[in-house]
């Protein structure tokens, strides 16, 4: 038996023919065509009276690469498709034409048959006497399927597997995998590996998607046999209001809940490789001092979240046994699995959580101060996130992995997965070696001119409003430069839109030529009959069947433009436009237009795609409409032709097919063609360009923390402190502290702009002195050749892994403007505190930090104004913790007072906690009340001292030091506070600024140095009436030990007038000579 490319190409044909099998949803299978023949063992009736003059279309214009729509006319004057209406319905059948040559007059298929369409049918569009017409829609053909389709609602939204089958399918999804509408729930009571529970020894065969529900059948969170669920998909968790105390509030007042961002019949966000997206916020409510928030991130499993930024300000990753009050933090409670997780920071006394577990969407928690929200508006939620882990196939179309990636293939094969195609309807060996052409490094200038590699091309993007999935499709293919269509057998392939040499390496089936072609082969070569080629057909006049057209000057654009995150720049919003010059000039006008192009990452990218697309309109705006015969079967859309019409002076021109029109049986076909050049489609070096990449905002922040100028011996910043005496006119000694800092460098004017540099730094063990655990934060600035320094970079987060203390990092990917000489790296523990820990380096890719020893200078700081410093005294001791709970604190060797220090506040200097301060409420001999409770539950590592619960002020000044007067006491311990001021008087905040213990040493006067109690003062007494007197003129005969006296006690004696003062009288009168008082005996008294 021939083959289909050698029999279409003889002169003498047998008849195509198209077979088309129906396959209802009962599994009954009717077959027909245009002729009443036998194939492959199976009867085909002749009921196709006719069927539409089908099409395929490029997606560049239509959005899609196949045939859309069928139309097929049946034969039916004797009712039998009416009766297969009426029994089973043609609504959902699955179509699936093929073309075969068939010999009628032996009756046998003179070639293999080759599948040319699958569809779904519609209900009938028309039943008439004898007719019935049927219409069959392609699975390609995504205008009316929507993405993301899975909608905020309070009810799970997951499909419940009601039967055996469909609870089989959903252990580990069958043969769709986590595609299969049944995986998500995963509700498999009763079968191997399965989950859920069982309803008096049955599985449940239905479910009302509710909480209740999903919690009788054990999917909620664990079931009967303890396996871990959580696979509820609705979200109704919203915490009640409860009374809550601020810090520094004497009463309580109930917690603010703010309305919800997220609302109901929204739909849950996709995230495609790495992007910046505003997620929606759940709910968030506020304590009185934090305002805790659950912000849903995306559907699927993510690969994780780099930045989070609350209203402007970058919030650090969640530190277990950290004090983070001051910053803010945040936690991705769940990846997005679909066994989800739960938020305790909503738990019930026993611990049992009370919010919803998200199964199958990754959400995080967002916890700030009320510095950045107070809870009386919701805040702006930005996060940077790696987006969906998809699956990914080997070039054998063999499973190799499911993993984040940002590949546009793998990302165009997971929305179609989505959309229900699934892996036999898809060529996955095409959409591998797809995939390594994108993956393929190329050279490309970052915003400097740095030549970096990066893959040929990436998407990423967010898909957050739902759109068709055809559009989506559409701009992704648009953004990389690829084409979808229908392969032999039916198959779905994807394929990279380029030229010869890439589409056709190889000579095509079906292909009569006969020489390579631009290091490639042509998939079918046209002619006029002066060559060696013909196949164009001929119109009942003799002319050929052949039109050229091009479009107006109005219908090309001349400019395009298109929006995009920049991976070069922070991942922000940005716009390149591109026009061609000469069209303009040679028209006279400009005409614009908008690339639709999806999740294009770099300028590089996004400047290939649109000169593609500029010499496609311009200097492609050559079309061709033509007819040809039987020869044309196989051609496809995105195919690459040559056409030799020497009327037109085209010889050998290559074109590139746009749309396929098929007549009855294949017999004709009409070809609409673009003009082609291989040069378009080269990966042609593009410059970044200089440029300042973020840009500061015009409104004036808050100031980084103040740095202090000395490390003490734990290797922290504190202020440098000196001591100095100036006398009274009393004699005694005013003590003022001379305070010491390092003021934050003001931005220079430097022609050094900002560095970039990778958000994946690399982790070493080995090497370096960091210790393990814990996560840093890295930024980097430029100096010009005059030592000026430029605008910060944007922070690199390191997270440390656990175990050891040899860890090093190394900061790749960093890039400089011309001008810049030098650059300093900084490095904090969270953004918002950082310091310098090299300066001066020599510019180069990367940088190393095995640990290096911090110096005391902070990057410039342009909202710094001035430091405000403010003091306070120490009340009791440092303490060592011997016992410690949520919500006390206290030492075996104290001896307080009751309630002594109620008011007074409580500070963690050293160990676990440390930095955390509480108000007393009560205290007995041994232990501390505190509340709020402390964050950070302290332990037998951590010390403690009781201050007084105000600050007062101590001096304001924009350079080191400052100089304020504090109480002349010596031995007492006073704490100093300095907070780096705006311009506006709004502090940084206090939890983050340095805090200095400073113990007084006393200067004397001369008075001296107290060595014992002060003597008996002397004063005046001046009764003003109404039972009140003056104290005045108080004072000392001796100034002797009075240096420290700053309050004293005023004891008065009364009697009530209105009564003798005592019982006791005189006997007599007393003379001045007596040397015995005579006293009367009272009433009642006896003597002895």
């Amino acid at each position: 038996m021939a083959s289909i490319p050698e029999l279409k190409e003889r002169q003498i044909l047998d008849t195509p023919l198209l077979l088309f099998d129906c396959e209802l949803s009962s599994g009954a299978v009717h077959s027909w065509s245009t002729h009443a023949v036998r194939f492959e063992g199976r009867e085909y009736l002749a009921r196709v009276l006719r069927h539409n003059v089908f099409e395929m279309h490029a997606g560049s214009e239509e959005g899609i690469d196949a045939i859309s729509k069928i139309t097929i006319s049946l034969a039916n004057a004797d009712s039998y498709f009416s009766q297969v209406e009426r029994s089973a319905g043609w609504k959902g059948a699955r179509l699936t034409v093929r073309f075969v040559f068939f010999d009628l007059k032996s009756r046998a298929a003179a070639s293999e048959a080759t599948v040319v369409f699958r569809g779904v049918a519609n209900p009938p569009e028309e039943i008439t006497e004898t007719v019935l017409r049927l219409s069959f829609i392609n699975r390609l053909s995504l205008q009316r399927t929507f993405l993301p389709d899975v909608r905020i609602q309070r009810r799970c939204p997951w499909t419940f597997p009601t039967t055996s089958e469909q609870r089989q399918e959903a252990v580990r999804g069958g043969t769709k995998g986590r595609y299969s509408p049944f995986f998500r729930c995963g509700y498999s009571a009763g079968m191997a590996e399965g989950v859920g529970n069982l309803n008096n020894g049955s599985p449940y065969h239905w479910c009302d998607y509710t909480r209740q529900s999903c919690e009788q059948r054990g999917m909620f969170d664990r079931d009967a046999a303890g396996n871990d669920t959580r696979r509820f998909g609705g979200i109704e968790f919203v915490p009640p209001a409860v009374a809550v105390r601020s810090y520094g509030e004497r009463g309580v007042h109930l917690s603010t809940l703010t309305e919800n961002l997220a609302r109901y019949n929204d739909f849950v966000p996709l995230v495609y490789g790495t992007a910046w997206h505003q997620p929606p916020i759940v709910f968030a409510r506020n304590d009185g001092n934090l305002t805790r928030m659950e912000v849903l991130l995306g559907a699927g499993e993510i690969e994780g979240v780099l930045k989070v930024v609350v209203n402007g300000i970058e919030i650090p990753e969640g530190r277990a046994g950290a004090e983070m009050t001051a910053t803010g933090w945040y936690n991705v409670v769940s990846l997005g699995g679909r066994t989800g997780g739960f938020n305790l920071d909503f738990a019930d006394k026993g611990g049992r959580p009370l919010g919803d577990p998200y199964g199958s969407m990754a959400y995080m928690s967002v916890v700030v101060p009320n510095r950045i929200s107070d809870g009386r508006a919701l805040p702006r939620v930005e996060a940077l996130v790696r987006g969906l882990k998809l699956e990914i196939f080997d070039q054998d179309g063999v499973y190799s992995g499911y993993q984040f990636t940002n590949n546009p293939a793998w990302i165009i094969l997971d929305l179609l997965r989505r959309c229900g195609w699934e892996v036999g309807e898809i060529d996955l060996k095409s959409f591998a070696r797809t995939a390594a052409h994108c993956d393929e490094l190329i050279d490309v200038e970052d915003l400097y001119g740095s030549v970096r590699q990066v893959p040929r091309y990436q998407c990423n993007l967010v898909v957050r409003k739902r759109r068709s999935a055809a559009d989506l499709v559409r701009g992704v293919r648009n953004a990389a430069g690829l084409y979808l269509t229908y392969g032999p057998g039916g198959v779905l392939e994807l394929h990279p839109e380029g030229g010869f040499a890439l589409q056709h390496p190889v000579k095509p089936a079906g292909s009569n030529s006969v020489e390579p072609f631009n290091g490639g082969w042509p998939c079918y070569e046209f002619g006029d009959g002066t060559s060696a080629f013909s196949g164009i057909l001929r119109r009942a006049n003799g002319e050929p069947a052949l039109r050229l057209w091009s479009r107006a000057n109005a219908e090309t654009a001349n400019r395009y433009s298109v929006e995009f995150q920049n991976e070069f720049n922070e991942y922000q919003q940005d716009s390149l436009s591109l026009v061609d010059v000469d069209d303009v000039l040679a028209t006279g006008q400009e005409v614009s237009a908008t690339l639709h192009a999806l999740g294009i990452p770099n300028v590089s990218q996004a400047a290939r795609m649109i000169r593609r697309q500029l010499d496609k309109d311009l200097r492609g705006n050559l079309f061709v409409e033509f007819e040809t015969s039987v020869r044309g079967l196989g051609l496809k859309p995105g195919d690459l032709i040559t056409l030799t019409y020497r009327k037109e002076g085209l010889v050998r021109q290559p074109f590139r097919i746009l749309k396929v029109a098929i007549g009855a049986n294949y017999r004709t076909l009409a070809l609409t063609c673009q003009k082609h050049e291989d040069g378009w489609y080269e990966d042609r070096a593009v410059a970044g360009g200089e440029g300042e990449g973020r840009q500061p905002g015009s409104e004036v922040g808050l100031p980084r923390p103040l740095i202090g100028k000395i490390l003490d011996e734990d290797g922290e910043p504190q202020f440098e402190v000196v001591e100095k005496a100036a006398g009274n006119n009393d004699g005694g000694v005013r003590l003022t502290l001379s305070v010491g800092f390092v003021p934050p460098a003001k931005p220079e004017i430097s022609r050094a702009g900002m560095p970039l540099l990778s958000l994946a730094p690399r982790i070493e063990r080995g090497g370096g002195v960091l210790t393990g655990g814990q996560t840093l934060y890295y930024a980097v600035s430029g100096a010009d050749a005059s030592g000026a320094e430029g605008p910060l970079s944007f922070t690199v987060r390191a997270a440390i892994p656990s175990g050891g203390s040899n860890y090093s990092v190394t900061l790749r990917g960093l890039s400089f403007s011309r001008e810049t000489a030098s650059f300093h790296v900084y490095r904090g523990n969270s953004p918002s505190t950082l310091y310098r820990i090299a300066s001066g380096v020599a510019r180069a890719s990367e940088f190393r930090d095995t640990g290096l020893p911090t110096v005391l200078a902070g990057p410039p700081d342009e909202n710094y104004d001035h430091a405000r410093f403010y003091w306070r005294l120490e009340l009791l001791p440092e303490q060592a913790v011997s016992s410690a709970t949520e919500n006390t604190i206290g030492s075996a060797t104290l001896a307080m007072l009751a309630n002594e220090y109620a008011g007074m506040t409580v500070r963690i200097t050293r160990g676990k906690g440390a930095g955390q301060e509480r108000p007393v409420l009560s205290n007995d001999a041994q232990t501390l009340v505190v509340a709020p409770g402390w964050s950070v539950v302290p332990d037998g590592s951590s010390r403690f001292v009781v201050a007084e619960s105000s600050w007062h002020f101590g001096a304001a000044g924009m350079t080191s030091p400052v100089e304020f007067e504090v109480p002349n006491r010596e031995g007492a311990t006073v704490h100093i506070s300095g907070r780096a001021t705006n311009v506006h008087g709004r502090e940084c905040a206090y939890e983050l600024s340095p805090l200095t213990r400073w113990v007084i040493g006393g200067a004397s006067g001369s008075v001296g140095v107290d060595n014992d109690v002060p003597a008996r003062p002397v004063f005046g007494l001046i009764p003003t009436g109404q039972g009140t007197v003056e104290l005045v003129s108080v004072g000392f005969s001796d100034l002797a030990n009075t240096r420290n006296v700053q309050a004293g006690t005023l004891t008065l004696h009364y009697w009530n007038e209105l009564e003798a003062p005592t019982l006791l009288t005189l006997t007599a009168g007393l003379a001045e000579s007596d040397t015995v008082i005579q006293l009367s005996t009272p009433p009642g008294w006896t003597e002895g």
